[in-house]
């Protein structure tokens, strides 16, 4: 990279039960190659688990945070990368925000249509989330075990930074508009991990840039090298952003 590029500036959104600390492993990995890196904590989870919205925080207030996020860091040209449920919110935000966005990532993530909830596009998620609440409106963590994490650290430290997600999140549907047909965008699908192959499948079947990684639903933990290289080589970028 030549000291006139200003490098890409990538926005990695978590998942259900995370925070920006999943993305420890990968981020000095891209920022060591030049370009910006912003890992946000949505509101309810992690260090931000004592939101006063409690369990009543859902997926758009998800999408306004990173919007707001967006908007205070003044960032253009952006990255979005998600991971699992973080496919929501960055669509959510492509859709309202396209000309801060230059390409979206799906890592073994949810890809949703306006009109559709986590529980549409993954029926079964619902029951899981049901038995996780036990009656009430927030699930506690997965252990990792039950999503293939074979890995006793990376088990660990999972375990170690999980909270429990809102259900709303998972019930709400994604809002409109849909991102921009012209927005470029890229699946990456972890091949121990069933719950998005089909997802993936969609991509290749439309002609969009896919890959595949062996690894757990967790790849940013098992492969961060590997990610690194597929997000600073292969993700498709627009050059020019529209209003």
């Amino acid at each position: 990279m030549s000291s006139a590029d200003p490098g890409r500036t990538y926005v990695l959104v978590h998942g259900s039960w995370a925070g920006g600390w999943v993305w420890s492993r990968l981020t000095p990995l891209l920022e060591a190659a030049g370009h910006h890196v912003h890992t946000p904590t949505l509101p309810g989870l992690a260090e931000r688990g004592d939101d006063p919205r409690g369990a009543g925080i859902g997926l758009h207030a998800h999408i306004d945070d990173l919007l707001g996020h967006l908007e205070r860091e003044d960032l253009e040209r952006v990255t979005l990368v998600g991971h699992s449920y973080g496919g929501m919110v960055i669509t959510g935000v492509a859709g309202r925000a396209s000309h801060r966005v230059s390409a979206l990532v799906y890592i073994d993530a949810f890809v949703p249509e306006p009109g559709q909830s986590c529980f549409d596009i993954v029926p079964w998620l619902a029951d899981v989330f049901a038995d996780l609440a036990g009656g009430g409106e927030s699930a506690r963590p997965l252990d990792p075990a039950a999503i293939g994490v074979d890995d006793p650290g990376d088990a660990a430290w999972l375990r170690a930074g999980s909270t429990p997600m809102p259900l709303r999140t998972h019930r709400e549907p994604l809002p409109g508009p849909p991102p921009a047909a012209d927005l470029p965008r890229m699946f990456v699908r972890c091949l121990r991990f069933d719950a998005f192959a089909e997802t993936a499948a969609q991509f290749q079947a439309r002609g969009l840039p896919t890959a595949e990684l062996d690894s757990h639903h967790y790849v940013q933990a098992s492969r961060p090298a590997d990610l690194a290289d597929l997000l600073l080589a292969d993700v498709p970028a627009r050059t020019e952003t529209t209003p």
